[in-house]
């Protein structure tokens, strides 16, 4: 099964589980308010039926049909809404799954506590006594020790709503830190570097997202951080907008502020092909002062020596699948990506998905730095080097540094990027500006 269709069918799947908590939950209501009429039972049920299907609309749109409708209302309605419509998902998960759990559990008690029929009836047909006239040999009666059924029921009451509130506060802690930005310190090594590159830093920021999610203020303190690590180069690794070719332009006002010795460069991403115009994106992020890579090279040159910098367009970064089989590409991108590098030059290349870098460590490259998975975004758990997410269906490039089994010698960052896509929140995820020294 591929990585992709993995992906689609865990959202499938978890949107099916949502509706289906949803309606176990209705079930019970239901239940519980038992209208009179089989006529008000109907409308209860069908109004909580259009109820859920609007909840889980935002949902399910976000994560199956965004690339091919993606109305600004939904946009707007998703950055009001979106913590409540998350708690409430987790709650109706949470429950729901409880419940379902704790009637499965009842009736396998049930089922094991059963006793034969003989038994039953042996116990029909003893004897009964007198009050206050034991039997022979019988023990004295001795107080019961079990809780009152509804005591019972307070205590576990209790429980739940204590356990409840202390996870929607964890999570809305969470949802209030999508922009506390970390930043990563990272060092690669890469043999044979020229020595006036050596120490040479990079800052590496990708998934911005220009979008109401990310806004031109917020963007510009990205900006400024940035800057605050001075480095010698700037990688910007793609999706500068969520969706819409509008959200180009407080982007490239943002980071005209970016600048770098040896230069800022980036190349595009998945989502800004989704506005269906990426010559004005490309356009309007080059004059915003990032040179962008489109299935190209150039050489860096510092004191006679040279390190070469190479970007594809997200368009075409399976062309290399072509290229390893057949030795050339229709379209020549590969063609032109590796022109004129010698076979010892060091090579650094910008690619917004991580997913092909074990093909492409096979031209040589030294370093390839990445984004597009978010880290995850939504993470539940980090269990060892396993990222519990997602993304991690998607690829095993998930976040941080990797190495190529091909080549021992190339190696791939991938970073958590600063924005985020479909609902506006990161959980054990925080947005990253990464500085990056070579050595």
């Amino acid at each position: 099964m591929s990585s992709r269709l993995a992906l689609y069918l865990s959202f499938c799947i978890s949107v099916g589980l949502s509706l289906g908590f949803h309606l176990l939950l209705a079930r019970k209501v239901i239940r519980t308010i038992a209208p009179a009429t089989p006529q008000s039972k109907t409308m209860l049920v069908g109004g909580l039926a259009l109820l859920i299907l609007f909840l889980d609309f935002p949902i399910a749109h976000t994560m199956l049909v965004y690339k091919l409708w993606n109305p600004h209302f939904l946009d707007q309605f998703m950055q009001s809404f979106a913590t409540p419509l998350v708690l409430l998902h987790i709650n109706v998960a949470a429950f729901g799954g409880g419940w379902m759990l704790h009637g499965w559990w009842k009736r396998w008690r049930a089922k094991r506590s059963k006793q034969p029929p003989a038994i039953a009836v042996q116990k029909a047909v003893q004897p009964t006594h007198a009050v206050g006239t034991p039997s022979a040999g019988s023990a004295t009666p001795q107080p019961s020790l079990a809780i009152p059924a509804s005591r019972r029921r307070f205590l576990q009451t209790a429980a739940l709503a204590t356990g409840g509130v202390i996870a929607n506060n964890t999570m809305l802690k969470a949802l209030g830190t999508t922009h506390e930005h970390k930043v990563e310190q990272v060092v690669i090594k890469i043999p044979g570097l020229p020595a006036p590159f050596k120490g040479t830093t990079i800052a590496l920021l990708t998934d911005i997202h220009s979008s109401v999610f990310m806004t031109q203020q917020q963007m510009e303190q990205y900006a400024a951080q940035t800057m605050k690590l001075k480095p010698d180069l700037i990688f910007v690794t793609g999706d500068f907008v969520n969706s819409k070719v509008d959200e180009v332009y407080p982007f490239a006002q943002a980071f005209s502020a970016l600048h770098a010795p040896l230069g800022v460069f980036g190349v595009t991403g998945n989502h800004d092909y989704y506005t269906r115009d990426i010559a004005t994106v490309a356009k309007e992020v080059e004059q915003g002062g990032i040179r962008l890579l489109r299935n190209e090279n150039l050489a860096i040159e510092r004191n006679g020596t040279k390190l070469w910098l190479m970007g594809m367009d997200d368009d075409h970064i399976y062309d290399i699948n072509g290229y390893l089989k057949e030795g050339k590409t229709e379209t020549g991108t590969l063609e032109n990506l590796v022109k004129g590098i010698p076979d010892d030059g060091t090579k650094l290349f910008l690619c917004h998905k991580p997913y092909p870098f074990e093909e492409y460590s096979q031209l040589g490259v030294h370093a390839m730095f990445s984004g597009h998975t978010h880290g995850g975004q939504v993470v539940l758990a980090h269990l060892d080097n396993i990222n519990v997410s997602f993304a991690s269906l998607a690829s095993k490039y998930v976040a941080g540094l990797y190495r190529a089994r091909s080549n021992r010698a190339s190696q791939l960052y991938v970073s958590r990027g600063i924005g985020t896509v479909g609902i506006p929140m990161r959980l054990n995820c925080p947005p990253e500006i990464t500085r990056i020294v070579l050595v």
